[in-house]
């Protein structure tokens, strides 16, 4: 697989860029030490994200007590990587964009609304279990998930266990294609909620850092054993085990480190591109709600330059994914990706025609619909997805 993805990588083509805002990637859904279930600290996340070249990460920490203050962890810049706060409670993802206080008490319904009218932003994660998909006020829904995926794994999950330990190096991000599945139910839900109204996708890393075993000392010299879902084994005087395994300190104070879920793996499989005036928050919002993005997985190939949009009749630019356009008004769907992929032009939820491998398509549409694009490429036998977007809503 990794010679396959180097092949690939040789073929590559600079696209010419015709939508003309930039493009920011990031991560939606990640947790620190905010969370009961995280020790993650802005000395071992940053780095991480610079090497998985994250520009952006809305954090989703859960919340701690019905009274939920705004902001807190951590919110800003920090060495050129863009944080915002918020919190996953009760499957949702809610983030404020303001200093305040919400009040859970009043009830989930209540929240949402008054998150989103006041300019916040409220997305539905975790959307393999039940939630109001009728409520009229979320802007979103998970694609795709990381520990979505990892759920259905059953008797797979010692394939991932022993190929994370076998693979700690250089081909670690392997073990992740270990528990990728095509989430067939829930694109057929998104593709249904979006015959009544907007409903953006967006793919999630939901890292935590978690599942593994680590160690640091504590001020009394004592050393504190840490294990999955940041839970404390055991607080004890050094011993041979000790004396044995453990290191120097790193950038976060572990002098032992035992991990499957690493921040920068997690953040370097699945990230979310948005189309944004700007890397602020409230432009990054904006943009996402409106559905300019698309979802990546980008530890196969960069997704850097892939675009898709819409044409009038005599060539001009007049809209991207998510955007609505009246029918009688476009000419042409156009995609270009840096590399040759396979297109799958889906309206409505329905395969309507797939491609060769190829670097750009155009496509006429003949009826009004909602038409989104996922590139796949070629690997380990199979066409696999690497980019799904949003779509382009003609009416």
């Amino acid at each position: 697989m990794e010679r396959e993805v180097q092949a690939l990588k040789e073929l590559y083509q600079q696209p010419e860029k015709k939508i003309p805002l930039p493009s920011f990637q990031g991560a939606l859904h990640a947790h620190t030490y905010w969370s009961h279930d995280s020790r993650a600290v802005l000395e071992e996340i940053v780095p991480a994200a610079k090497a998985a070249k994250i520009e952006f990460i809305f954090l989703s920490d859960h919340k701690r007590d019905n009274m939920d203050t705004f902001p807190r962890s951590y919110h800003g810049m920090y060495e050129g990587i863009l944080f915002e706060a918020g919190t996953e409670s009760n499957n949702l993802m809610v983030t404020p964009l303001k200093d305040t206080v919400l009040d859970w008490n009043l009830g989930q319904d209540q929240v949402i609304q008054q998150v989103v009218e006041e300019d916040g932003m409220v997305l539905y994660v975790h959307t393999e279990v039940s939630h109001d998909w009728g409520n009229p006020h979320y802007q979103g829904m998970e694609i795709y998930n990381i520990h979505t995926d990892f759920k259905d794994e059953g008797g797979r999950l010692f394939g991932f266990v022993l190929n994370s330990m076998v693979n700690a190096g250089k081909y670690r991000h392997w073990a992740y294609r270990e528990i990728f599945d095509e989430q067939i139910e829930i694109h057929a839900l998104w593709d249904s909620l979006n015959q009544h109204r907007k409903i953006i996708g967006y793919g999630a890393p939901d890292v935590h850092n978690n599942q593994s075993i680590r160690a640091r000392f504590q001020e009394d010299g004592r050393v504190e054993w840490v294990g999955s879902n940041a839970k404390t084994i055991s607080i004890r005087q050094p011993g041979w085990i000790e004396k044995l395994l453990l290191e120097e300190a790193d950038e976060a104070g572990w002098v032992y480190k035992a991990e499957l879920d690493t921040y920068f793996h997690s953040l370097h499989y699945v990230q979310t591109h948005i189309f944004a005036d700007s890397l602020d928050s409230r432009s990054l919002k904006d943009h996402l709600v409106q559905g300019h993005a698309f979802v990546s997985f980008e530890n196969l190939l960069e997704a850097k330059g892939f675009e898709y949009a819409a044409y009038g009749k005599d060539g001009e630019l007049i809209g991207i994914m998510g955007d609505e356009i009246p029918l009688r008004e476009i000419q042409q769907l156009k995609v270009s990706s840096p590399y040759p992929v396979q297109f799958d032009l889906i309206k409505d939820g329905d395969l309507i025609l797939s491609t060769e491998s190829k670097y750009h398509f155009e496509y006429t549409p003949i009826g009004h619909g909602n038409y989104r694009i996922t590139a796949r490429i070629p690997l380990n036998g199979e066409w696999v997805p690497w980019i799904y977007t949003n779509p382009i809503y003609i009416r």
